[in-house]
C-alpha cells in the first residue's frame, strides 16, 4: 500500500485512502484472501525458523519452497511465490523470487512434482442429464442445486462468479437471460453473459426462474445456504459449489475426487469445442481474454474428432 512518504508527496490522507482502496480492488476478493493466507503462512514459517520475511533473502525463500514441495502441489507453490512477491512490491522491495537460485529451484520443483498433478475432470455435457436426474427437485435444496449446476455450466462460471450473482444481475428476455458477472479474475468488470432457453428439462433459464419463485428471493444474493429446517440463510460460499457437484457425482458412482467446482467451467468449454463451437464463442462465454487457456479446452474437445486412430474401424 502507498504511504504519505511513498511515491506521492504531499498527498492528503483521504486521497491516500481512496488510492489504496482502488489498489486493493485490483484483485478479486478471493485472490486477496489467498494472498493474505499465503503471506500469513510464510511469516509464521519465518518466525518458527528464525528468518526475516520482509525483505526475505533468496536463501530463506529456497528453504521455504523446498519444504512446501514435500506436501503441496506445484500450483500452490507458485501462488505462494506470487503472494510473497506482492508483499515485497508493496514495500518497494525487490522480490526474492527474481534471484537465479530461486528460479532454478522452482524449475526443479516443477520437473519433480509438476507432472504428477492431475487436473480435475471436466463435467461433460453427456454426463449432465444423469447428474440432474439425481436431484430431488421436490425439495427446496434440490431446486437450488439444479439451478446452480445448470446455470454454472451454461455460464462456464468460476465458483466465485457464480455465488456472486445477485437477483439484480439477471435480465430475462425473449431469447433467454442476460447475467451480469460481477467478479472475475480477468478484471472484466460488469461482463454480460447470455444464456439461451433450451426448452427442455435442462434449461438453465427455467431452472433459475423456478428457484427464484420457490425461494421468494427478491433482492440480493441469488444462491443462498439452506439449513436443515428449510430456512434460507446467507449468500452461498464458493466452496459449496464443489460440494454440490461432488454430492451428485458420488450418487452416479463416479469418483468425487476427480471433480471440483471448476468442472462446470471446463465442462462447458470442452463440450462446446467437441460440438464444433468456435474459440471466439467459447471465450465470449468463459470471459477469457487470451486463447492460451481456451486452447487447452479446445484441444481436449477435439481429441476424438478426426482422430487418426479411427482408421481401425476399417478393419
Amino acid at each position: 500500500m502507498l504511504t504519505e512518504s511513498g511515491n506521492f508527496l504531499q498527498i492528503d490522507k483521504e486521497k491516500l485512502e481512496k488510492i489504496n482502496i482502488y489498489i486493493q480492488n485490483s484483485k478479486s476478493k478471493n485472490t486477496q484472501r489467498s494472498y493474505a493466507s499465503d503471506w500469513k503462512h510464510f511469516t509464521e514459517w519465518c518466525e518458527l525458523n528464525g528468518r526475516d520475511p520482509l525483505p526475505a533473502s533468496a536463501g530463506t525463500l529456497c528453504l521455504y519452497l523446498s519444504e512446501l514441495a514435500t506436501t503441496h502441489k506445484y500450483s500452490t507453490i507458485r501462488r505462494r511465490v506470487s503472494s510473497i512477491n506482492i508483499a515485497h512490491k508493496f514495500k518497494q522491495l525487490l522480490p526474492p523470487s527474481k534471484e537465479v537460485e530461486v528460479q532454478a529451484l522452482l524449475e526443479g520443483i516443477k520437473r519433480e512434482i509438476g507432472t504428477r498433478q492431475q487436473p480435475k475432470k471436466a463435467l461433460m455435457l453427456q454426463v449432465l442429464p444423469a447428474l440432474i436426474d439425481k436431484i430431488d427437485t421436490s425439495t427446496l435444496i434440490g431446486l437450488g442445486d439444479k439451478a446452480i449446476l445448470l446455470l454454472g455450466f451454461a455460464l462456464a462460471s468460476r465458483r466465485s462468479e457464480l455465488v456472486s450473482i445477485n437477483i439484480e444481475d439477471l435480465e430475462i428476455n425473449d431469447f433467454g437471460m442476460d447475467v451480469r458477472v460481477r467478479e472475475t479474475k480477468t478484471k472484466n468488470d460488469d461482463l454480460i453473459k447470455g444464456v439461451i432457453y433450451t426448452y427442455n428439462e435442462f434449461c438453465p433459464v427455467k431452472a433459475t426462474r423456478d428457484w427464484i419463485k420457490i425461494s421468494n428471493i427478491t433482492t440480493g444474493a441469488l444462491f443462498r445456504s439452506i439449513d436443515r429446517h428449510g430456512n434460507i440463510k446467507v449468500r452461498l460460499s464458493d466452496k459449496s459449489v464443489a460440494l454440490i457437484i461432488k454430492k451428485y457425482i458420488g450418487e452416479l458412482g463416479m469418483d468425487i475426487n476427480d471433480f471440483a467446482a471448476h468442472s462446470l467451467r471446463s465442462g462447458l468449454s470442452t463440450s462446446a469445442a467437441m460440438m464444433g463451437m468456435t474459440e471466439i464463442a467459447i471465450m465470449r462465454q468463459t470471459g477469457h481474454k487470451t486463447r492460451e487457456m481456451v486452447d487447452r479446452y479446445v484441444q481436449a474437445g477435439l481429441r476424438y474428432k478426426n482422430n487418426a486412430s479411427s482408421i481401425l474401424k476399417n478393419l
